[in-house]
């Protein structure tokens, strides 16, 4: 499965940290022969990945679509298409399917989002759906 990750609140801070267990996220979904891609409103980030370490498990980088999303991806002619995305942005993963995450403003060493994440893409990819309370299943069936 292709999981299209945002990176400002969602991935990383307002004053640059990686959120908690990032790592473990990456790890756990590729280990289990997904694909990362990050994407970003603001332009391609792998700077800020490879700063963090998160580079050798991300397979591509694109910009993300601030508006009128799925047309934009379309129009973007990727090679790949997003099954699931995770952004702090609601609209965009109620558009594709995904997870909700609470934006991460500040460094916070207990939170804990991220492993919630990646129980919620692996379920969804083993079994179709996800209990997590921020999943939302992509319409249509597809992401």
């Amino acid at each position: 499965m292709n999981f299209f990750i945002d990176v400002d609140y969602t991935l990383i801070s307002a004053n640059g940290a990686l959120r908690p267990h990032a790592d473990t996220l990456f790890s756990r979904v590729t280990e289990a022969g997904h694909a990362m891609y990050i994407w970003s409103g603001v332009g391609i980030r792998k700077y800020e990945m490879t700063r963090h370490r998160i580079d050798p498990m991300v397979t591509d980088y694109f910009e993300k679509p601030t508006a009128d999303y799925r047309a934009a991806v379309e129009r973007a002619d990727l090679p790949v298409s997003p099954d699931l995305v995770v952004d702090d942005h609601e609209e965009i993963v109620h558009e594709f399917g995904g997870v909700v995450v609470r934006p991460y403003f500040f460094a916070d060493d207990d939170d804990k989002e991220l492993l919630n994440v990646a129980n919620a893409l692996l379920d969804y990819a083993k079994s179709g759906g996800s209990s997590f309370v921020r999943f939302v299943s992509p319409r249509n069936g597809a992401g």
